[in-house]
């Protein structure tokens, strides 16, 4: 089944669960992980037997458990477990990031670095191997209007998240909404940091991709978080707390709270509100579980860049955002179907298409690749395609 015909939830759970666990001892990650998602409806009110369900943490890079960057395997096996116990099928899988490629000999290393093919093994789950993926039009984005997405989150019927918390020196803090951006294949990840270098275009983006794919469910591992300058060269801190919500922009207002940052200041909550998502005073979020007030880490390290502006980017941001642009897919004008109507003209959010003799002519200096006016042409005189330069650093990077 296609993402894109699962019921949405955004908008409608706006209950968040959190439940102590002083450590990672499988009995204690498992007692928390069940009353989190009990507390929010239970296992049946996400996932019924017989669906596939695709559990996806977070696999950033390669790294040891030890060092918080993944989502930690005790976590990953108590989600899956109470998944399969219910009849269904599940899958563990995610593109891992770091500028690795989406092959599976990457995905090896990363589940067995993260612990996780124990975890299958142990469950007799199935880690995702599909390297494949498809381009989906996004008709409701505000930012993207078409995402390559990798075919394990396409064909769930069920998307989990289980997100690690940690700090993060672009949104401030990672959580479920950034945690979705792994179901971007591989080498597609870098190149949205380059076509959208401004924080609060990126942040609506991941919000366009999380309001896409519709991810059901949210499970937080926050028994020991990372503070500092995430999302990999924090330090890490004791919470001790499993968290859950079938919202994620809730999930992340609660992650603020504990971690002691504005939520209005995080680029995807402020996107959310924008979009009606979630209301701008959290007035629609109910916490429900241990008292929340117990686990705010008021000293809580924050990222420098939520303590200090930062400078404009320079010379080389400018260098990998034109990479970027290249390797990814460009409108292209079909004169012969261009009537001049200008309505490309109109949509465009960075003032990129220009007329000459009633035809469209694109600036692709300021083209950010959102694709809305491939989306809005009615007369299929917009295509997709890479440049020379695209095929060549295609061929280069994957």
């Amino acid at each position: 089944m296609s993402s894109i015909n699962r019921d949405a939830v955004t908008g409608e759970r706006k209950t968040v669960s959190l439940a102590g666990c002083d450590d990672y001892s499988r009995e204690h990650v498992l007692a928390a992980v069940k009353r989190s998602i009990d507390l929010v409806g239970g296992i049946g009110g996400f996932a019924s037997p017989g669906q596939k369900v695709l559990v996806k943490p977070n696999l950033l890079h390669i790294s040891e458990i030890e060092k918080g960057i993944t989502t930690h395997p005790e976590v990953v096996f108590a989600v899956a477990k109470l998944f399969r116990d219910n009849g269904c099928k599940v899958i563990i899988g995610d593109s891992p990031g770091a500028g690795m490629s989406y092959k599976a000999k990457t995905l090896r290393k990363s589940y067995a670095a993260a612990g996780l093919d124990k975890v299958a093994e142990e469950l007799g789950v199935e880690l995702n191997f599909d390297t494949g993926y498809r381009n989906v039009p996004n008709p409701g984005g505000r930012m993207i209007k078409r995402f390559n997405i990798i075919n394990p989150a396409l064909d769930a019927d069920v998307i989990v998240g289980v997100s690690k918390m940690k700090t993060h020196l672009l949104t401030y803090m990672t959580g479920a909404t950034k945690n979705l951006f792994g179901v971007l294949p591989g080498m597609e990840k870098p190149t949205f940091h380059g076509r959208l270098p401004d924080p609060d275009d990126f942040s609506r983006m991941l919000v366009d991709l999380n309001v896409l794919v519709k991810p059901k469910l949210q499970v937080m591992d926050a028994v020991m978080a990372m503070e500092g300058d995430g999302p990999t060269g924090g330090e890490m801190r004791k919470v001790g707390a499993i968290l859950a919500s079938g919202d994620f922009t809730a999930i992340d207002v609660a992650v603020c709270r504990i971690m002691a940052i504005d939520p209005a200041a995080v680029g995807t909550i402020k996107a959310a509100i924008e979009r009606g998502l979630i209301q701008g005073n959290f007035g629609d979020i109910s916490f429900v579980g241990e008292d929340f007030e117990k686990f705010v880490v008021r000293d809580f390290k924050k990222p420098q860049t939520y303590l200090k502006p930062q400078p404009k980017q320079g010379k080389g941001w400018h260098i990998l955002g034109n990479m970027a642009k290249a390797y990814a897919l460009r409108p292209e004008i079909i004169k012969d179907n261009c009537i001049g109507c200008e309505e490309c003209k109109r949509i465009c959010p960075r003032q990129a298409i220009a007329m000459k003799d009633r035809k469209a002519r694109i600036s692709y200096d300021k083209c950010i690749r959102c694709y809305s006016c491939h989306e809005t042409c009615a007369n299929g005189a917009i295509r997709l395609g890479k440049s020379r330069a695209g095929r060549f650093i295609t061929k280069m990077m994957e």
